[in-house]
């Protein structure tokens, strides 16, 4: 697990991959100034609220979602961005006899209701 705040720059965009991966959404950099130095926090599409960031490490089309929650989360907000509706499918494979999921993505063809 990535933490939230770095003392340098080129460490906070290292650890914004890795947080990405791990919380499946947009990983925003921003810098605090103090007296005694600064910081640079790692904040999520939720937690930046207006505040100016240095860098966004944005979450690719083509990202294998493990949450369907996420995925769904995610194609409303490629549908807001691109103004086109985008859609979300799961990829299933079967193994030892079951059907597994073994990842959600996104699309742009509206999936089959049958």
């Amino acid at each position: 697990m990535a933490g939230n705040v770095y003392s340098s720059y080129e460490l906070a965009r290292e650890k914004a991959n890795e947080r990405m991966k791990e919380l499946e959404t947009d990983i925003f950099i921003c810098l605090c100034k103090y007296k005694s130095g600064q910081e640079f926090t790692l904040k999520t599409r939720y937690e930046i609220m207006g505040t100016n960031y240095l860098y966004m490490v944005a979450l690719p089309f083509r990202y294998h979602f493990e949450e369907k929650a996420n995925a769904i989360r995610e194609a409303d907000m490629f549908a807001s961005k691109r103004g086109r509706p985008v859609y979300y499918d799961k990829k299933t494979a079967i193994e030892s006899g079951y059907v597994v999921t073994k990842y959600y993505y996104l699309t742009y063809k509206e999936p089959c209701l049958a």
